[in-house]
């Protein structure tokens, strides 16, 4: 899934409350909140697989708890990552929100990405947001879309 252009209270994308949240091969970018641009974790409990939080602001990309399993991207290094793979403080490099194939918008992955080839192939799903089937070259793709 992609989340993206959205504004909202709290967190531009996502605000948890009391609730259990996991995201995994999700791509969370150019939200804004009042808070944190891409999540805001009050109270509950969310956790992150191969998933990009990106380019979200005022307040960065995470505000709260942020649980990782790896291989995520934090663009502004604010959701504290550290698990094995996981990449912090580094752009992910991504197209626009447009139709790239499928269903519904996707940010593309542009060349020299660090998100291409970089999530958990172990816990990977068999395709992309857009049905395209993972993975395409050496490894999958972290985020929603694989290229």
């Amino acid at each position: 899934s992609t989340l993206s252009g959205n504004l909202g209270y709290r967190g531009g994308a996502i605000w948890i409350r009391t609730a259990q949240v996991q995201l995994t091969n999700v791509t969370v970018a150019n939200n804004s909140g009042t808070l944190a641009g891409g999540i805001f974790n009050e109270s509950g409990t969310i956790t992150l697989k191969n998933t990009i939080i990106a380019n979200n602001s005022p307040g960065g990309d995470c505000s709260g708890s942020i649980a990782s399993t790896g291989h995520n991207l934090d663009s502004d290094g604010t959701c504290s990552l550290g698990a094995t793979g996981d990449i912090s403080s580094q752009l992910p490099l991504l197209g626009p929100l447009q139709n790239n194939g499928g269903p519904t918008f996707t940010h593309a992955l542009l060349e020299g990405s660090p998100a291409i080839d970089a999530a958990d192939d172990a816990n990977c799903p068999s395709a992309d947001q857009r049905g395209i089937p993972r993975p395409q070259e050496a490894g999958c793709d972290i985020g929603a879309f694989e290229r």
